[in-house]
């Protein structure tokens, strides 16, 4: 899984599996993972984008950007989402961390949403 230079090496696609279509509009930010002496984690914001009418957020960086290895989380905002679609939501936000270990490689994170739960997996 390879980045290509023609794209950002993290992407994201978010589907709202309640209708069964993309998730339009849903903002997302991407945030980078600092440890201090302690070990502890805190992140700071790299850059935010929101999802295309096909559910994608593929701009995330510029294509061909290099990131370093580290932990990265990227937070999609779901309570927006379900308010501009008039529904409820449980998760107002969704946080997902995960460890970039191959720098060269591309990322994709996908979200599936509904108003009461989440899933997610390591895309291709």
């Amino acid at each position: 899984m390879s980045s290509s230079p023609s794209r950002s090496p993290i992407t994201s696609h978010v589907l709202d599996s309640s209708l069964g279509k993309p998730a339009k509009e849903v903002r997302v930010v991407l945030q980078i993972g600092v440890s201090d002496k302690s070990g502890n984690i805190e992140f700071h914001d790299l850059t935010s984008g929101s999802t295309d009418n096909d559910g994608r957020c593929s701009n995330l960086l510029e294509p061909g950007s290099v990131v370093a290895a580290g932990i990265y989380k990227v937070i999609f905002k779901t309570q927006e989402y379900f308010e501009e679609t008039k529904r409820d939501c449980f998760y107002p936000f969704v946080e997902i961390s995960f460890h970039l270990s191959e720098p060269n490689e591309h990322y994709h994170i996908p979200l599936l949403i509904s108003p009461y739960s989440y899933t997610t997996y390591r895309g291709s």
